[in-house]
């Protein structure tokens, strides 16, 4: 029999004033369920929205379906954020594993949204078990940026789908077989955009009988490597029930898989009670891969079709009011020698321009401050509460 031991951590980061992430731990319903959110939409509405997605999934039961409780999740976002102006254009991407199968037959079911990521370490080989919904994964997946260009595009970020973006929102799921031995990790884009997969891999295989130095670890690696996000991780050992007169006293048999005592460092709520059965999934799923990679074979021999495919995804992004990107996003360029802030982002495709004039500074770029010179070159995106202090600094 297996059972799970997790952990899972998060950090602010070193730039960041508030904590948009959120993890659940094993603390819902389903005491086999996992879960990262990474809120978007500035100061407060971020958390708001990463927040209502755990939220949600905390309730949801053992076998009730994934898909459905994530959508739930979205229509939430959405309504709260029509009934506050403060926290209107919030959204959150979700990244969420649960455990169940059958004792013969044991199986882990992924499902997620936007950038944040799932990993399965097996063999001392780290997997990507997720595909990224951005702009440049799109580019990656059609061929026209490999993998280490995409790993420095300025607009990695750019995300093409998260919960609260629009009225419906498409997940992604994969059911995948696990034994004992395999370590999943869960994380936000505030881990992987300050630490290189091989790093990643480094840290998850050390300490093999313990979850929680590597989770530990990766929140220092990318703090020290800038933490410019906030950063979530959460890592869960697939482990074989040890011999009955070698248990600790946290353990607990089931038919399936089980949990071991809970020990996630970020929550101030009171342990979970001990684990009950969860009932059997998964098992009208075979095993195998996620949609995504499902749907990349498909795309072999069809590379102008996915070219053209992406340049329509950017025309819909900017055709779509609600986009968090499109409504939420600034940046600073130049017109006649001064500096202009503009709302939206920088691009044209097909013509089609994704932002408007939002304000002149009256700064002349002669005037501009060094460290302010290569975001207006490289045309850096800014939420409005990272905008305005850069404003007030620009020339000063």
């Amino acid at each position: 029999m297996l059972f799970l031991e997790p952990f899972g951590a998060t950090d602010a980061g070193k730039v960041r004033a508030n904590n948009e992430d959120a993890l659940l731990v094993g603390e819902g319903r389903d005491e086999t369920l996992f879960v990262v959110a990474d809120g978007i939409g500035g100061f407060e509405a971020g958390e708001v929205a990463s927040r209502i997605a755990i939220d949600v999934l905390r309730n949801l039961e053992p076998g009730d379906s994934f898909e459905a409780a994530i959508r739930e999740a979205n229509r939430r976002i959405l309504a709260v954020g029509r009934g506050d102006e403060r926290l209107s254009g919030m959204g959150t991407t979700v990244v969420a594993v649960r455990f169940g199968g059958t004792r013969e037959e044991p199986v882990v079911e992924i499902a997620h949204v936007g950038d944040s990521r799932a990993y399965l370490l097996r063999g001392g080989e780290l997997q990507p078990v997720t595909e990224d919904h951005s702009l440049v994964a799109e580019l990656v997946r059609s061929g026209d940026l490999t993998r280490a260009q995409a790993a420095e595009h300025p607009q990695k970020n750019l995300i093409t789908r998260a919960l609260g973006a629009d009225e419906e929102v498409e997940v992604d799921t994969a059911v995948l077989p696990v034994e004992a031995g395999d370590r999943l990790l869960l994380c936000s884009d505030g881990l992987t955009d300050m630490v290189a997969e091989a790093r990643i891999a480094e840290i998850l295989a050390d300490s093999p009988d313990d979850p929680e130095g590597p989770a530990r670890a990766l929140v220092s690696a990318a703090l020290d490597a800038g933490g410019s996000d906030n950063v979530t991780v959460i890592v869960v050992d697939v482990k074989e029930e040890p011999p009955r007169a070698e248990r600790s006293g946290d353990t607990h048999e089931m038919p399936a898989v089980a949990r071991s005592g809970d020990r996630s460092q970020t929550t101030d709520r009171p342990p979970p009670q001990r684990p009950r059965s969860a009932e059997p999934r998964g098992r009208d799923r075979a095993p195998g891969r996620p949609k995504a990679a499902r749907r990349k074979r498909k795309r072999v021999g069809l590379r102008r079709f996915v070219r053209g495919l992406a340049a329509v995804l950017i025309v819909v992004i900017a055709l779509t009011p609600a986009y968090l990107w499109g409504s939420s996003r600034y940046f600073l360029g130049l017109e006649d020698g001064e500096v202009v802030a503009y709302r939206g982002l920088p691009y044209a495709p097909l013509g089609v321009e994704l932002n408007t004039e939002w304000r002149r500074t009256g700064v002349e770029v002669s005037d501009v401050k060094t460290p302010y010179r290569d975001p207006i070159e490289n045309h850096t995106l800014y939420t409005r509460e990272e905008l305005d202090p850069v404003l007030q600094d620009l020339g000063k």
